[in-house]
């Protein structure tokens, strides 16, 4: 069985590409006016806008794809919503995300040591969230962290990108926090599947409402955090999720219909916060 450019699409979820895409283009746009940088800055800014699309996200959900069969086969989330991969298509798939990768290679002798880092540290956690030895999707708190740095390093990246090196470490960390929420919203549907492929994340740990709660105290300690920086917007961002949330507890029969709203609020808040930040730098 071949490997169809649509299913190539499928697998890198397009309605995910801006969980990394969009965090990357608010670390740039957060270390200021990009209309200000050299040729050689914007240059590097598009190539990696392009990466953080197609390429990253076939590389994270592929490599997931490919790891988590075994999981994939008995999630009704992954049938119904998603779609499993066939066995036979996965040496395949590992030969399109090769190929995608390569044209970023050259990039890297052209960027800042702590952008090259940062790209080191998002492919590490990429990989090695899904794959052995590691697979720290098996092993709390190492799913959540290692998740949250998989979307939030491209923040990093595209900071440093510009050349700015004063990075507020309190913003990534609230990024984190955010994100541990995040994954662990994503992990709640997945709980029955992850328990009977015998697959331990913290979401199977702590349980549903347990979980819930996680999420929710984590999206208001991020909220808290942004709100230092960005003042009201972030309060707004914090109520948002809050209410996702708070809604999955009170009607958990609904929580699957709920999970498939989150690309979507996470899509707006993201441009928000991006555009909030744009006509602030600019």
């Amino acid at each position: 069985m071949k490997l169809k450019s649509k299913d190539i699409l499928r697998i890198s979820r397009p309605r995910f590409w801006m969980y990394v895409l969009g965090t990357f283009l608010v670390g740039m746009i957060a270390s200021g006016n990009p209309f200000n940088y050299e040729l050689i800055v914007i240059v590097n800014l598009v190539a990696f806008s392009i990466f953080f699309t197609l390429p990253a996200n076939l590389f994270v959900y592929g490599v997931n794809d490919i790891y988590d069969y075994q999981t994939d086969i008995y999630n009704e989330k992954k049938i119904k919503y998603e779609a499993t991969l066939p066995l036979e298509k996965h040496k395949q798939l590992w030969l399109f995300i090769g190929t995608l990768l390569l044209p970023i290679i050259p990039f890297i002798f052209t960027i800042s040591l702590p952008a090259l880092l940062a790209l080191i540290v998002f492919l590490f956690t990429g990989f090695f969230y899904s794959a052995g030895p590691i697979r720290a999707k098996s092993k709390p708190p190492l799913d959540i962290l290692f998740s949250s740095i998989i979307y939030v390093s491209p923040a990093v990246i595209g900071f440093y990108l510009t050349g700015n090196e004063q990075i507020d470490w309190l913003t990534v960390i609230g990024g984190l926090i955010w994100a541990s929420a995040m994954q662990t919203y994503s992990a709640v549907p997945d709980i029955e599947a992850d328990r009977k492929a015998g697959l331990h994340t913290l979401a199977t740990r702590l349980g549903q409402l347990n979980a819930l709660w996680f999420c929710l105290i984590a999206y208001i300690i991020s909220a808290a955090i942004g709100f230092m920086y960005l003042g009201y917007i972030a309060a707004i961002f914090g109520i948002a999720y809050a209410l996702i949330v708070i809604l999955s507890m009170i009607n958990s029969s609904k929580l699957f219909k709920y999970y498939t709203y989150f690309p979507f609020i996470n899509i707006v808040t993201g441009a928000a916060l991006y555009f909030y930040l744009f006509f602030q730098v600019i």
